[in-house]
């Protein structure tokens, strides 16, 4: 296998998202389509020809969108879910996909507002027990 060159697994799964791609992109473009189309709709067009035109053309962007979006939504779920069943496993010509692991970073910020809540909290309390007590 060449540098250049993937590993069947990964090339299928890389032209399955670039196909996923390219219907998310297609689903804006039948957004920008149909927007225009009602904009035109609502412009008071008196030609009853353009008219039934414009709503032809809305109701097949609509329909476009839902099916690129339906495509979209099953298939990276499919994706999600190949790659979820192959985490850690061993296959295919020995690809192994490992969990991946994020390393926090700047912990230090959190347990200062953790902190800083905690003495605002302190304080609250005290106040409070000072009014209770002057009851």
């Amino acid at each position: 296998m060449s540098k250049d060159e993937q590993h069947p697994f990964i090339q299928e799964r890389l032209d399955s998202l670039h196909e996923i791609d390219n219907k998310l992109v297609s689903i804006l473009a039948h957004t920008s389509s149909a927007l225009s189309n009602i904009t035109q709709l609502n412009k008071n067009i008196t030609d009853d020809n353009q008219k039934r035109q414009l709503q032809r053309e809305f109701s097949k962007d609509i329909e476009n969108f839902y099916n690129d979006l339906r495509y979209a939504t099953v298939n990276l779920n499919k994706e999600i879910c190949i790659l979820d069943s192959r985490i850690s496993k061993t296959g295919d010509g020995g690809i192994t996909i490992l969990p991946v692991n994020i390393a926090k970073k700047a912990t230090f910020a959190g347990e200062e507002k953790l902190k800083t809540q905690i003495d605002r909290l302190d304080k609250l309390l005290e106040n409070q027990d000072v009014y209770m007590n002057s009851d």
